[in-house]
């Protein structure tokens, strides 16, 4: 499988894994983490097309996992981590439930961000390796994937032919 695919089933989960867990938190507040020391609030995770996205642009997806957090610097490597963690542990179906929520999508390279607080949104050193390209909600082989692999084909089949066969004595 594609690191691409994998990053971007990573991502997905996250932002589902996320939702169940706010869920979970609006009918259980007595069970929330209380943090009594400086501002607090949530970490959420998201994902842009781009690595350095405008400020006001709002994200493809984003997630918040329901983590009460400080909004300082430990509160940030906190969500990073969680955000890190969650993209890496959901590698099977993150381009499949991509497709579903953006309907088509061509040579998408997803980047991973965390926000703390009401802080913009952080890059989290993730971007697919790979493009996703959606059809009407179908998973397809980008064109620029196909055009690699066609001249990946060409290189091995050079090389299979350049290769003279030894005589047999």
């Amino acid at each position: 499988m594609s690191s691409t695919k994998v990053y971007l089933s990573d991502l997905c989960v996250i932002l589902l894994f996320g939702f169940s867990l706010i869920l979970a938190d609006e009918k259980l507040k007595t069970s929330s983490p209380v943090v009594t020391e400086g501002p607090k609030g949530n970490c959420s995770c998201g994902g842009f097309s781009t690595p350095t996205p405008d400020v006001s642009i709002a994200p493809l997806l984003s997630q918040s996992p329901g983590l009460v957090i400080k909004c300082d610097k430990e509160g940030e490597n906190t969500c990073k981590n969680l955000c890190t963690a969650l993209a890496t542990a959901t590698k099977a179906k993150g381009p499949e439930i991509l497709c579903n929520k953006l309907k088509d999508a061509d040579e998408l390279k997803l980047s991973a961000f965390f926000k703390v607080c009401d802080k913009p949104w952080v890059y989290a050193n993730l971007t697919a390796d790979e493009p996703l390209c959606c059809d009407n909600t179908k998973v397809k082989v980008c064109p620029s994937v196909e055009r690699e692999q066609a001249g990946n084909a060409t290189v091995i089949s050079t090389t299979i032919t350049t290769i003279e066969p030894k005589s047999v004595i």
